[in-house]
């Protein structure tokens, strides 16, 4: 990697740092830290498999409306060829997620993500996390809690091109449509924001790509498969230092011991001095 690159991932990953803090938790259970840790590998679940029914959709569905409402009746036809392709794209390329928290040893997400407590959350090292994937064609960023698409600058930029033909950010309308998928991506109903997710995507992936597999968890599901030691190895950073800790979840049965010799049976002997027992109190 030449200086400047380093350079700039490192400014990046700094502010990275300043903005979502020194570690990111993803809670999860012991067959997805298997999959991380013995594996090396990352699942990324796709998003018409989140907890929110209306991921994506929800964020278009607003937009449509606010758009409608700005055109002119004539660019009505226009208007509904722009969408059906969005729908189009959403369908040929729906983006793969893999989510993790700001909230540190939260009791809403051991609930809700790790098994109602009894699994496990990766500790992540942000920077380390950050650096590892930014030059690699994946993308982290913060959900934004509600949609607000009446102010949003996508809605700005339909309607220009709707009622003017005008195109000043974008080379061309599947430019456009890349972009408003990437925004509709990082929107939920804020009735979800007490998660303060942040999300790690590749960016669009075809149905015929590769690193696509199929994990037989309580149903099978089509997952982005994402090789941790190849990219480790093209970036210089060692697995191990981007787990800052295994946290055991508050309900369960897993013993510490255990799992350091677990850890180190599968050659990190490093990780196997950072797990510890969750403080939360959840009964």
């Amino acid at each position: 990697m030449k200086e400047f690159e380093i350079k700039q991932r490192d400014e990046r990953a700094n502010r990275v740092v300043q903005k979502y803090g020194k570690t990111l938790w993803h809670y999860t259970d012991v067959n997805a830290l298997n999959g991380i840790l013995n594996n090396r590998e990352i699942w990324f679940s796709s998003a018409a498999n989140m907890n929110d029914k209306e991921e994506l959709r929800g964020f278009i569905s607003d937009l449509k409306v606010a758009v409608f409402h700005d055109i002119t009746e004539d660019k009505n036809v226009k208007a509904n060829e722009v969408f059906t392709k969005i729908e189009d794209k959403l369908t040929e390329q729906y983006p793969f997620i893999f989510s993790v928290s700001k909230a540190p040893d939260d009791a809403a997400q051991w609930e809700r993500y790790a098994k109602q407590g009894k699994g496990i959350a990766i500790v992540f090292n942000t920077e380390l996390l950050y650096k590892l994937i930014f030059y690699n064609c994946f993308v982290m960023d913060e959900e934004y809690y509600g949609y607000n698409a009446k102010q949003h600058k996508m809605k700005e930029l339909l309607v220009d091109y709707i009622q003017n033909d005008k195109m000043e950010e974008f080379t061309n309308l599947e430019g456009l449509i890349d972009n408003l998928l990437l925004c509709a991506m990082i929107h939920k109903h804020e009735s979800f924001s007490a998660e303060q997710e942040i999300r790690l995507s590749p960016y669009f992936i075809k149905d015929d790509d590769s690193r696509l597999q199929y994990k037989i968890l309580s149903t099978i599901k089509k997952v982005f498969v994402l090789d941790i030691d190849k990219l480790c190895q093209k970036e210089g950073i060692n697995l191990e230092s981007i787990v800052d800790a295994i946290v055991i979840g508050p309900r369960s049965e897993q013993n510490v011991e255990d799992l350091k010799w677990y850890c180190k049976k599968i050659g990190l002997l490093r990780l196997a001095e950072k797990i510890y027992k969750s403080n939360c109190p959840l009964r």
